[in-house]
């Protein structure tokens, strides 16, 4: 077995002693059978999961001539278990695995130090399992962000010009067809919010908001959102909401937008025929905190007793004799944003007769101290006699084309557009604009980078100061946060709304123009 299996050295220590040579792909090339009859030409990672640990020493860099040593590992081969020391070594050419059988000196020990081995045994194991799962974990959530910027670009594009088209002029047919498409975006958007959240709510960095906020209009726009599917699948849609809430409130309207969205997409989803109904009471006011309850009711196929228990689980379908999309998530994401939100959910439900979704969530009622709070405020462009030059700086053309026809097409603004932070530089450097809407991620020079630029290397004010808005698909945690220190004025989320782009853009001009 050449210079790697040296016969002096293997007669030396053959009673406990067996060599294993390893190609980088994990196939067992030379071995004696001292110890266990591992067949050569078989993969060693089949044999016992322990050796799955060479594939994680082979992502480290220049692993060539390193040695590792682990103590205490337990074989089991047929009705026997073996105590081993096992080193991996890493030659140019393959991998030489030794194992060190020490079960008899272990059996010979008292009990007290028996168990002290068996705790460092159980440490080590825990450890690598600990590792293994961070790093399975770090690339989870590496490959939903990146899923989430590459769908939300296209997508942003995909509603921006729905958008657009919705305000021209159109046959029936087409505002049907529309209607359709839009739609179906927004599902597709709440798809990949779904699983961003769940990576979010693991990792415990999913934070409930306390603002202001219209109640009543987040129910008619829950409303308005499911009137037209319920006329397409020729079913009954009731809402009731109970006078007695209030019209302002305090909580996070995002995440009870998002639960009702669920439940509704889950009854909408499950009834074929009868009818499906939202309804919104108050359960009790104390002070200025308010219960309220939503009840989501449908006449759909219903979910057997037995399966009630799994249904807040991941990835849990019970329809396998049916086609039924969705991802399987929007229970899970459901129950979670209620126990973070300090509520409380319950579930009815009988085969073939319906289900009934019934969350309490706690509130408040907006006070005159809580009225000063920030709301979202409309703002408008100043009257200065002449159209305001916006330098937009995005790499993906047909977002440029985007944001150029939405602006365009208002009639107050000249766009220019740079593909990245490089380009934008000699912009700002030859013309004066009014406000910089600025993509984060773009090469050579990214938006980070350009607008610390703008901010610092300039003394004209003109350059300095310039209103510079930050957008991108990206949605970890921070990036706001990041945006600012950097230098920027304001970030918006892709995909986004016409109203809120506007908006931020008519906020930051008029503030630049006092």
């Amino acid at each position: 077995m050449g210079s790697v299996l040296n016969q002096d050295y293997i007669q030396k220590f053959q009673n406990n002693m067996q060599v294993i040579v390893v190609s980088f792909e994990g196939i067992i090339q030379q071995t004696d059978a001292v110890l266990f009859n591992w067949e050569e030409g078989s993969s060693i990672f089949d044999i016992h999961p322990f050796f799955w640990i060479i594939k994680e020493l082979l992502k480290k860099p220049n692993p060539i001539d390193e040695e590792y040593t682990f103590p205490c590992i337990h074989f089991e081969e047929s009705s026997n278990v073996k105590i081993c020391d096992v080193t991996i070594s890493f030659e140019p050419t393959e991998i030489v695995v030794a194992i060190f059988e020490y079960t008899k000196k272990y059996q010979e020990l008292t009990n007290e130090v028996q168990q002290k081995k068996e705790t460092k045994i159980i440490n080590k194991e825990l450890e690598l399992k600990h590792q293994f799962l961070e790093q399975k974990e770090e690339f989870k959530n590496s490959l939903i962000a990146n899923i989430n910027h590459q769908i939300k670009t296209p997508l942003t594009a995909i509603i921006g010009f729905t958008e657009l088209l919705e305000k021209t002029k159109l046959s029936f047919d087409q505002e049907e067809m529309l209607g359709i498409i839009k739609r179906e975006s927004k599902y597709l958007e709440s798809i990949i919010t779904d699983m961003l959240d769940i990576s979010k709510i693991e990792a415990g960095t999913l934070e409930i908001k306390k603002e202001n906020f219209d109640f009543t209009k987040l129910i008619d726009e829950i409303k308005e959102r499911y009137i037209h599917l319920a006329k397409e699948k020729d079913i009954d849609f009731e809402v009731y909401l109970d006078k007695n809430i209030p019209q302002e409130l305090i909580g996070d309207q995002i995440r009870i937008k998002q639960i009702l969205l669920n439940l509704l997409n889950n009854a909408f989803r499950y009834t074929e025929e009868g009818k499906v109904s939202l309804k919104v009471t108050r359960n009790y006011k104390k002070h200025n905190k308010l219960s309220v309850n939503f009840s989501v009711s449908d006449t759909g196929d219903g979910i057997a007793e037995e399966n009630l228990e799994f249904i807040f689980e991941r990835f849990t379908r019970f329809k396998e004799d049916k086609q039924i999309t969705g991802t399987g998530l929007g229970l899970t994401i459901v129950k979670n944003l209620v126990d973070l939100m300090e509520g409380t959910i319950k579930v009815n439900s009988k085969i073939q007769e319906g289900s009934s979704f019934s969350v309490n969530l706690p509130l408040k009622i907006e006070t005159i101290d809580s009225q000063n709070t920030k709301k979202t405020k409309k703002f408008k462009l100043p009257q200065i006699g002449r159209k305001f030059r916006v330098l937009l700086v995005e790499d993906k053309e047909v977002n440029q084309y985007l944001v150029m026809k939405i602006l365009i097409s208002h009639g107050s603004f000249f766009v220019d557009t740079a593909m990245n932070g490089k380009e934008a530089i000699k912009y700002i450097e030859k013309r004066k604009y009014d406000i910089v809407l600025m993509d984060l991620m773009m090469h050579p020079i990214n938006g980070y980078t350009a607008t610390r630029m703008i901010r610092n290397n300039y003394s004209d004010k003109d350059i300095s100061r310039m209103p510079i808005i930050g957008f991108t698909a990206q949605n970890a945690k921070g990036e706001r946060e990041k945006c600012l220190r950097s230098g920027m004025d304001d970030f918006i989320n892709k995909p986004f709304t016409q109203e809120d782009l506007l908006n931020k853009i008519y906020k930051h001009i008029s503030r630049n123009t006092d």
